[in-house]
């Protein structure tokens, strides 16, 4: 006898059997191609746009800008080259939501050849529009506390300005090895979180019930949540500091910071986390274009790349095992971070 639904009508065109033998592969490409609506329409469009452009440009360049410094060296670089940057640094951060400033900085430097020191500050510029689209789309959700942001973005671009204006005096091999250690400990901590699942909530941490001005909170998912706007501004600051040394945002330091030791719920610390990051690599933005360390047009289309992978890494992360994930990506960020220290493994050279 054939299943019946509800209505006692038996399931159409065998529906219920092509979900059954669809295979994981083409759940994962469905899942990141999306629905056929006009605005995924146009982001296939334009993916496909931009990668015949690099293509193109890979195989016969029609336009390189020159770069030089008298102190950090000259490179040519081809603008349109940065449109694979973006692309595949977007699509891996965009499977895990952080990340993607470990992955463009080493493509810049490893595959596009750039100084080290313009690499960080050909990504800043690139992060910061990046990021500050993501936060619209955080503030369209209602997800961020902007009462606990602003501190927190204040503090940050006083202490991103400050590391940043600090690297400039830093000798590119001093750089590399931060940006190293920065690129294993985040490899071990996404290891570790796959081999070891996550803790069940213990509850540990008590919102305040305090009230006034130093103290913000709301309610999401039904539960209420409150906390001292002081705290999370000062852990940001240093936070800010040493990350504007090597050039990224710290959305993946500070945002599991207000989740755990402040108590907002991630939903809320993700979209906080992002106004945060605009601010912390702004204010790194700031400082290294002064200081003539970035290629604008390669960051141009370095945005336009990153823009395209991050929604569909973005996707595929959603149907991925979040523990696959994590073992995955920790094994390519040892591979990076060896690479960047000039261990070769086949990628380029540092």
């Amino acid at each position: 006898m054939a299943d019946t639904n509800n209505t006692g009508a038996a399931p159409a065109n065998g529906a219920a059997d092509a979900d059954v033998t669809c295979s994981p592969v083409l759940t994962g490409i469905r899942a990141v191609l999306g629905e056929r609506t006009p605005g995924n329409m146009a982001l296939w469009a334009l993916t496909a746009v931009l990668l015949l452009a690099l293509v193109k440009e890979s195989v016969a360049p029609s336009w390189t800008v020159a770069w030089s410094h008298p102190n950090w060296g000259t490179v040519n670089v081809v603008p349109v080259l940065g449109i694979g940057v973006g692309m595949v640094a977007g699509f891996l951060g965009g499977m895990v939501g952080a990340f993607i400033s470990l992955f463009s900085v080493p493509l810049y430097t490893l595959w596009l050849g750039l100084p080290v020191k313009v690499a960080l500050g050909t990504n800043s510029l690139a992060s910061a529009v990046i990021g500050l689209m993501a936060a619209m789309v955080h503030l369209s959700k209602k997800t961020p506390n902007m009462k606990v942001a602003f501190p927190m973005m204040a503090t940050g671009f006083l202490g991103a300005g400050a590391g940043a204006y600090l690297s400039l005096g830093m000798t590119p091999e001093q750089l590399k090895m931060y940006f190293s250690v920065l690129v294993f400990g985040a490899a071990f901590w996404m290891l570790w979180r796959g081999i070891r699942p996550a803790p069940a909530k213990s509850g540990g941490f008590v919102a305040t019930e305090k009230q006034g001005l130093l103290y913000a909170g709301g309610e999401w998912g039904g539960v209420p949540y409150r906390t001292n706007i002081l705290y999370p501004a000062f852990g940001n600051f240093f936070i800010a500091a040493v990350t504007g040394i090597i050039g990224v945002g710290g959305g993946f330091l500070f945002t599991p910071m207000l989740h755990a030791a402040f108590g907002l719920p991630m939903m809320v610390a993700v979209g906080t986390g992002n106004f945060v990051k605009v601010a912390n690599i702004g204010s790194q933005f700031i400082v290294r274009g002064v200081a003539d360390t970035v290629i604008y047009q390669l960051a141009v289309f370095a945005m336009l790349g990153g823009y395209c992978g991050a929604n569909f890494g973005r996707r595929l992360g959603c149907v991925v095992d979040t523990r696959y994930l994590r073992l995955l990506f920790g094994i390519l960020l040892i591979f990076v971070g060896l690479q960047y220290m000039g261990i070769k493994l086949g990628l380029g050279s540092a």
